[in-house]
């Protein structure tokens, strides 16, 4: 054997099944067996809290605000949004509870075994840019921390880079601090959680409420008025619109979120509706009340700092260095809590669910521990500090994104409920060839590729003017700002009507033949349903062939 090969050869990934990994298939990538089926209510419940309890959520407000709403129109922004989005997620994640497989494997579903290749490339860009970005901001909590038990020490730090660069020495080493923090955990895997969610969730809860009362009980003259509203005058039908895109920005927020949910519902105990429940139920009230301790907590310190200071990190930095030694320590625990709220989103949301998605480009020689440290390496690269000191418009960009999100959502919603009526032929999705019901046209599915393009097609022209300096037509700009639910729809009744027009053989056959039989819809219930049936047939195959041989023996003699 070559060098080559034998290096090779110990690049692949472990065996830790029946069947050694290849191109389709390794052990994170199948169907999650009962043993790792762990997670109930109460871990969807402390999961959201960790991934909508974040600065982000936090700083949902100022957005709104600055477009020119009142803080009761953002708050009436934040409730819709968030309530749509927990129906997305819901509807999107529901697949994963059933059948325990996640984004990638759903993905061959809908887009067919190689086209699935173009909806994983498109998550695994935001899973780096979006854990570069909440890395960052964990990293200025980590600086807080440093300050408050050093603080001459920390601010004495040489900065060796220009001011064009946007960061400071002090800045980047706490950046790579985090990220070294969530070394360890990376390690984990995500059914073995728990014990780090419960931590998490109470962490930060507490730390919130704490916050919120702090700052109203210390506040001077009040709620400011400069953080709450903003003096831009808008006519009826223009401030309809700008609530309209509010609410189409709260969901491009976690549009990633919603994505790739089924990463984490694969791991649901049964019954599956509890958990299913959980989540839709928690995903908007964590959400909610992130997003108004940060409007209030802002209100209630800006007279006080001069300031609005959106921003966690900036705000604690500014009560350190107006304080004595005890708001000191009190920044401390305010900011340990945030970088556990960082850690909550960005190793679970981030780092665990993208590396599944790493994974599936390479299943041979790339498992979720391999995929989630190549995703930690990448985001250095992405230089978040230049990205968010140098332009204003980065975020948005990110939370527009949800232009290109929500047709592949669309498809995944539609391909589970209508296309399949909610059967997943489970062993084809490891199949690469023609074999498989899901191989469709050389791998790729055409249909899916059109309904996406057709979904994104009426927003795009809005998206260009929302992100660059281009001016574009009204229509264009108010198509854009339905963008989410205009894409979704739009997707999700083009791969039905396609379908519907040009059938794939195999699968409506297999799809009758199990309702027509009344096969259950879940995981386990299908295959013993399939297994019995296979069975069944052969044995009446052998009789059949055994009733054949005893009558042509009867004949000869």
């Amino acid at each position: 054997m070559s060098i080559r090969r034998r290096l090779l050869k110990k690049l692949e990934v472990p065996n830790q099944g029946e069947r050694a990994a290849d191109r389709w298939h390794n052990h994170d990538l199948m169907p999650v067996e009962p043993a790792r089926r762990t997670w109930g209510p109460r871990q969807f419940i402390e999961l959201w809290i960790l991934v909508n309890m974040n600065i982000s959520g936090y700083q949902t407000g100022s957005s709104l605000v600055a477009d020119g709403l009142k803080w009761w129109q953002a708050i009436i922004c934040i409730i819709f949004g968030n309530l749509l989005s927990s129906m997305f997620c819901t509807l999107n994640s529901t697949s994963g509870a059933y059948y325990h497989i996640g984004y990638p494997a759903i993905s061959r579903i809908a887009w067919g075994m190689n086209g699935s290749y173009f909806a994983l490339v498109n998550r695994i860009l935001l899973s780096v840019v979006w854990f570069a970005v909440q890395a960052w901001n964990g990293g200025l909590c980590v600086l807080v921390c440093l300050r408050a038990i050093w603080p001459h020490h920390i601010d004495a730090i040489p900065n060796p880079f220009p001011s064009s660069v946007g960061m400071t020495g002090a800045e980047f080493m706490c950046y790579i601090l985090f990220n070294l923090l969530c070394v360890p955990l990376t390690y984990v895997h995500p059914h073995k959680l728990q014990l780090f969610f419960k931590f998490c969730a109470v962490v930060v809860l507490v730390n919130q409420i704490v916050m919120l009362i702090w700052s109203l009980s210390t506040m001077k003259g009040g709620l400011a008025g400069s953080a709450l509203t903003t003096d831009v005058a808008m006519d009826t039908a223009t401030l309809a619109w700008t609530m309209v895109y509010g609410i189409m920005a709260q969901i491009g927020g976690i549009a990633a979120g919603i994505l790739n949910d089924n990463d984490f519902t694969r791991f649901a105990k049964t019954p599956e509706r509890r958990a299913i429940a959980a989540q839709a139920i928690s995903f908007p009230v964590t959400a909610f009340c992130t997003a108004l301790c940060g409007i209030f907590i802002t209100a209630a310190t800006t007279e006080r700092y001069g300031e609005a200071l959106w921003n966690p990190p900036d705000l604690l930095l500014a009560a350190q260095k107006a304080g004595s030694s005890g708001a000191r320590a009190s920044t401390f625990f305010c900011a340990f809590a945030w970088i556990i709220t960082q850690m909550g989103i960005n190793v679970p949301g981030n780092l665990l669910a993208g590396g599944v998605d790493v994974a599936a480009l390479w299943p041979k020689y790339i498992n979720l521990r391999r995929g989630a440290y190549l995703i930690l390496l990448v985001s250095i690269a992405v230089n978040p500090w230049q990205l968010l000191s140098s332009s204003s418009i980065f975020l948005e960009v990110l939370s527009a994104y949800s232009v290109f999100l929500s047709p592949m959502t669309g498809l995944m919603v539609s391909q589970y409920y209508v296309i399949q009526r909610r059967y997943f032929k489970i062993s084809d999705v490891y199949i690469g060839d023609s074999r498989s019901i899901y191989w469709y046209t050389w791998g790729i599915n055409w249909r899916a590729f059109v309904a996406f393009f057709s979904g994104v097609a009426p927003c795009i022209t809005g998206f260009i003017g929302a992100v660059s300096p281009h001016t574009v037509s009204k229509t264009a700009a108010r198509l854009y700002d339905l963008n989410y639910v205009l894409g979704f729809c739009i997707a999700f009744l083009m791969n039905c009507l396609l379908h519907r027009v040009f059938p794939v053989p195999r699968q409506v056959a297999f799809i009758e033949s199990m309702e027509k039989a009344g096969a259950p819809k879940h995981l386990d219930g299908l295959e013993s349903f399939i297994r019995d049936v296979e069975s069944l047939d052969e044995s009446v195959e052998r009789e059949i062939v055994t009733e054949e041989k005893k009558r042509s023996s009867e004949s000869l003699t």
